[in-house]
Parts: C-alpha cells; sequence; structure tokens
C-alpha cells in the first residue's frame, strides 16, 4: 500500500501551529518545530514491511494548503495517517470533509486520525467528519501497522515477521525530512539538532501522574527501550551529521539505566561528538548521577516546575516538593555544565493573584541567582481525557467547550484572576530572566561562536513568546 503521514497546513493569525510531538498546544510568533518522533517511526515501520510511504508535513514546509494538497494529489496515496489535538480538531474535521469531497481526484482515500482528542472523545469525531478511522492511544506506529495488516487481509500479502515496541527498527530519518526540524527550535543550542524517545511515555505513575498530561491517557502504561538501544541510535545520528539530541521520554529514566547509558556514552565517546537533553524530575537524581551526566555531555535539561505553591503541586499530582527545587538546582549547576530549564504554569482555579504572582517572584530568583538558564511559561489548559479536565467539568471550571479556544491564547479555566492580568502574568514569568545578575552572568558564559548564535536565536524566541502572550 502507499501510505501518507501528513500534517495540512493550519491557518491562525496566532502563528505556527506546535502541533507534533507536542504535550500542549501552542500557535507560536516565532516559528518552532518539533519532529514527530511516534510519526516518523509509523512512518520507518511501515516502509520496513513494504509499503511505500511519502511524508508530506505542511507545516514545516511552511506550504499553503493548496501546495500540500497538490502533493497529496500528486502520491495518490491508499492511506492518509494526520495526528490531531483540542485546538485544531475542527480544522482537521473541514480538511477531512474536504479530501473526502474531492473523490475524483482522491479516490482511493483512506483517512486516518489520531492524537489525544480522539482518544478521549472519539464518538465526537465520528459525528462530525467522514474519517474512516481512528486510532486511539500514543502507540502510532504500532496501531497503524496494525490497522494496515487488517486490511491487507483482503487480497494483500501479510507481513513477514510481528513487531513489538522493544523490535522497533531505528528511525529513518531521511525518509522524514529530519533537517526540517533541526534547526528552529529552542532546546537546541548546535544544531542541527533531532529528537529521540526511548521511552513511552512518563515513568511517573503514582495515582496516574499529573492531573493535566494528556500524554499519560496515550500511554497508560510505561515502556523502555535499553540504554544499548538508544546509544546505537545515537551512533546512527552522528553519522548523520545531527550535534544535539533531546530525548522526549516524559521523564528520562533515572537508577542503573542512567548510569549504564551514560557510562555508554563516555566509553563509545559520543560524549565528545554530540550534545544531549531530557526531561527531567526534581527529587530523583544524586549530585553523583549530575557529574555524571554532565560528563557524559547532557546539557539541557527540562523540569516540570509548574508552580511554586506546594498546594498546588499537590493538586497536581506532581510528586515534587517546593522546598528542593532550589537546593537541587544548586547541586546541577556546580556541575558547571548542565543548564536547567523549567515549565510554568498560571490559570489554576484554586490560585490566589498572591499565589500566581509568587510564581512569579520564585522563578525571577531563581533567575537572579543563575540557577536556571531558560523557561517556559503557559496558560494551564485542561484538555479532554485528563484528570485536570473531568475536574474542571465536576467543578464547573470550564468556561467553553469550544475547542478552538484550547489554544492558550486565553484562559479556559474559571479563576478569581482576570483573564488580562492572567495573560500579564504569564508574560511576567518570562520577564523574570531580565536581572542584572542574570544577564551580567549570561554575557560573561559566553565561549564560542555557537554561544553567541544561540543567544541571538533565544532573544528572537523571546521576544516572540512575549508576543504569544500579549493582553487579551
Amino acid at each position: 500500500m502507499k501510505i501518507c503521514i501528513g500534517y495540512p497546513p493550519l491557518k491562525s493569525k496566532n502563528g505556527v501551529p506546535l502541533l507534533s510531538q507536542n504535550r500542549q498546544f501552542q500557535w507560536f510568533k516565532s516559528p518552532t518545530y518539533i519532529y514527530p518522533v511516534i510519526p516518523a517511526s509509523a512512518a520507518t515501520l511501515l516502509q520496513s514491511q513494504g509499503h511505500q510511504v511519502v511524508w508530506l508535513d505542511g507545516i514545516a514546509e511552511n506550504w499553503t494548503y493548496n501546495q500540500w494538497f497538490n502533493r497529496l494529489k500528486a502520491a495518490q496515496p491508499d492511506l492518509l495517517f494526520m495526528e490531531t489535538k483540542t485546538p485544531v480538531i475542527k480544522q482537521h474535521w473541514r480538511i477531512i470533509k474536504d479530501l473526502k469531497r474531492k473523490g475524483r481526484i482522491l479516490p482511493n482515500l483512506k483517512i486516518v486520525l489520531a492524537g489525544d482528542h480522539v482518544t478521549a472523545l472519539p464518538k465526537e469525531t465520528l459525528n462530525h467528519c467522514p474519517v474512516d478511522y481512528l486510532i486511539k492511544g500514543g502507540h502510532y506506529d504500532l496501531s497503524l501497522l496494525a490497522l494496515v495488516n487488517r486490511l491487507k487481509e483482503k487480497g494483500y500479502e501479510l507481513p513477514k515477521k510481528f513487531v513489538t515496541f522493544a523490535t522497533l527498527p531505528f528511525i529513518d530519518r531521511e525518509l522524514t525530512r529530519w533537517q526540517l526540524y533541526a534547526y528552529k527550535n529552542g532546546n537546541f543550542k548546535y544544531p542541527p539538532g533531532t529528537y529521540t524517545m526511548a521511552g513511552r511515555d512518563c515513568w511517573w505513575r503514582q495515582n496516574g501522574g499529573c492531573t493535566f498530561c494528556s500524554w499519560t491517557t496515550l500511554f497508560p502504561k510505561f515502556m523502555v527501550r535499553t540504554p544499548q538501544s538508544l546509544l546505537d541510535e545515537i551512533g546512527q545520528l552522528i553519522k548523520l551529521g545531527v550535534k544535539e539530541v533531546f530525548d522526549d521520554t516524559g521523564t528520562f529514566m533515572a537508577g542503573d539505566w542512567l548510569t549504564q547509558f551514560c557510562q555508554g556514552m563516555i566509553k563509545r565517546g559520543y560524549n565528545k561528538k554530540i550534545s544531549f537533553g531530557c526531561n527531567m524530575r526534581f527529587g530523583v537524581l544524586t549530585a553523583k548521577d549530575y557529574q555524571l551526566m554532565a560528563k557524559a555531555n547532557f546539557r539541557f535539561l527540562l523540569f516540570g516546575l509548574e508552580s511554586a505553591s506546594q498546594t498546588t503541586l499537590d493538586r497536581l499530582n506532581k510528586g515534587i516538593k517546593i522546598d528542593q527545587v532550589e537546593p537541587e538546582l544548586k547541586i546541577i549547576k556546580k556541575t558547571k555544565k548542565l543548564e536547567p530549564h523549567v515549565t510554568c504554569m498560571v490559570g489554576y482555579p484554586w490560585e490566589s493573584l498572591q499565589d500566581a504572582q509568587n510564581t512569579v517572584n520564585f522563578t525571577k530568583n531563581l533567575f537572579k541567582k543563575n540557577l536556571i538558564s531558560s523557561l517556559q511559561a503557559t496558560i494551564i489548559i485542561p484538555y479532554p481525557g485528563t484528570k485536570l479536565f473531568q475536574e474542571a467539568k465536576k467543578n464547573h471550571w470550564l468556561k467553553t467547550t469550544d475547542w478552538n479556544k484550547y489554544d492558550m491564547a486565553q484562559p479556559i479555566l474559571k479563576s478569581s484572576i482576570p483573564d488580562k492580568k492572567l495573560m500579564a502574568l504569564t508574560r511576567n514569568i518570562y520577564l523574570s530572566c531580565l536581572t542584572p545578575q542574570f544577564i551580567l552572568k549570561k554575557i560573561l558564559s559566553l565561549r564560542s561562536p555557537a554561544d553567541y548564535k544561540f543567544l541571538i536565536r533565544s532573544a528572537r524566541q523571546f521576544i516572540g513568546q512575549i508576543l504569544d502572550f500579549s493582553l487579551l
């Protein structure tokens, strides 16, 4: 069969959609592209089974809809796979309707839709558009192969071997046009960079994981590859010319797994050839762990802080203590190698203005002490399927269920804090880095042309992020 993995262009005055490989959707004024690991794995897996695969990411290619459609028409695929999220589900319904209306041009086309929104609300999409198949859950690669195999029973040869998560082939980066995503991404200091995903998704599973995370619904059971498997993949990426890798496992593995991986990076000499980053949790690693990671050439560590309120952290089931954060960041900074990044959110229904302001003050203090290198601030969005969404419905916190408005351009949850103030608070979290101490240390830390280039790119993205949360 001929199968297209496609991201049709999406329109908005708010900028470029951050859709692929993303737990929180947002329109970005400054374009950012994240390599879609699991759809890329699907493309690779299908091609390894003898299918023809076409990769058409109209968003990353910066195509118009007509340009994307003309390429789809030229390919004449049997199957089109698309990934969706709540804020753009209505646009995808319209696109599917349009494609089906053009049946004479694409007579054999079947359409498959996947993502956290259709996992949570499958009947809604079936009622609103003529999609042929929905994939529930997050293992799009394995599920899409299973669907294709089912269709093959009606006249096609069945696959020669059974594939599991543990036996997935390494992603074909050329097939999936990895360079489209290698440069315009704030996680990469040393482009070209790319993503891996050694685990699906987060091993933090106590009481179901963080209440706001939609990916716990996509991956109800944590799966992980061996350290050797990830090392082998990194070896391939080095040969491809990749200079930095970010592993997007929800929380990177700790304990013996992490030790084996770091030791493997050092033993194979990869620590001299490639920089590495990952998602991590506070309260998991020791000073010895961080020292080993620094030696293995880890650089970027992303921590989900979310709030400076312990009450909020407990309600989100984060499993961290706010008083652990600063001491742990001091340990990390002692490595003189690792660059911590934290994510924060505002707009919780139970938080007061002072609670939210405390988060701004907390991040400002972290920047002042040079304990973090960067951050991301957003509005909390309760996606369907999450525990937070269920709680919001139960407590009548939802302002609307118009999914178009779930794009972080405005608060969705009711709050005692006015909407304009919430947007200003989000901007103020970003602005918290503008302390004389942080700016001076940032300038003094510049050592190489890559450092200067990264600073310029970061400044552009910083301005774009401020604009993303302009006043309503």
